[in-house]
C-alpha cells in the first residue's frame, strides 16, 4: 500500500497569479500562460512527514517553454522548491531541450534547518511558470525521484514498489490545423461584372463603326 501521495496540477494564470484548474475544454493560445503545480502528502497509517524530494520533468519543447526568471530553485524564497526544504536546494533547467531535471531540497528540522512537508494534508513542494509557444495540445510529464524522496524517520519512498512515480498531464492548446475558409465564388458577382463589360463593348465596337 503506497505510503507517498502526489498531485500534479495545471493551473490557470489569473494576470500573474495562479488560479483555478486548468479547463480541458477551453484550449490555450500562443502566448497564454499557466503554473504547473506538484503537491505531495505522507499517507503513512502513522504520517511523519517528508524531509526531502526531487522530481523531474518533461515538456514539448516546441509548444511549451518555462518562464520562471530567473531559474533559480536555490533561492530560499523561490516557489520551484517550497521554502520548507531550505537544504540542498537545486535544479536544472533546459528549454532547448524541453526538461526540469533534480529539482528539489531537504530539510533537517531536528537541528532547526527548515520543517516537515505534507503532514497530514497535501502540500506544494514545486510551483513553476510556463507559457505557450506552439499549437496542438502537449504531454507533460513528471517523474518523482523516489530515491530522494526522503520520510522525517530517514526511509525512503523508494522501499516501497507501490509508491507512484510518474505522471502525465496533457496541456490544452489550440489546434495546429486549424482550417482556412476560403468563400465560394459568388454568381451575383458574376452578373455584375458581366453586366458591367457589356456597355463598354458595345461602345467600342460603335467607334469602329
Amino acid at each position: 500500500m503506497p505510503n507517498l501521495a502526489v498531485e500534479f496540477n495545471l493551473i490557470e494564470d489569473i494576470a500573474g497569479t495562479p488560479g483555478g484548474f486548468l479547463n480541458q475544454n477551453n484550449p490555450l493560445n500562443i502566448g497564454d500562460r499557466f503554473f504547473v503545480q506538484v503537491l505531495m502528502r505522507d499517507i503513512h497509517s502513522n504520517p511523519i512527514g517528508l524531509t526531502g524530494s526531487a522530481i523531474n520533468l518533461n515538456f514539448e519543447a516546441n509548444k511549451i517553454q518555462n518562464i520562471d526568471i530567473p531559474f533559480n530553485p536555490v533561492a530560499p524564497d523561490s516557489p520551484l522548491v517550497n521554502s520548507n526544504f531550505p537544504l540542498f536546494r537545486g535544479g536544472t533547467l533546459n528549454n532547448i531541450n524541453g526538461t526540469i531535471t533534480d529539482l528539489g531540497g531537504a530539510s533537517f528540522p531536528d537541528a532547526g534547518l527548515g520543517s516537515l512537508l505534507g503532514l497530514n494534508q497535501l502540500e506544494q513542494f514545486s510551483l513553476m511558470h510556463f507559457q505557450v509557444i506552439g499549437k496542438g495540445s502537449s504531454n507533460f510529464i513528471l517523474n518523482v525521484d523516489l530515491s530522494q524522496t526522503i520520510f522525517a524517520d530517514g526511509t525512503l519512498a523508494a522501499n516501497d514498489p507501490t509508491n507512484p512515480s510518474q505522471f502525465i498531464q496533457i496541456v490544452p492548446i489550440v489546434p495546429a490545423d486549424n482550417p482556412v475558409t476560403i468563400p465560394e465564388p459568388s454568381l451575383n458577382i458574376g452578373l455584375f461584372i458581366l453586366l458591367g463589360v457589356i456597355p463598354v463593348l458595345k461602345k467600342q465596337y460603335a467607334k469602329r463603326l
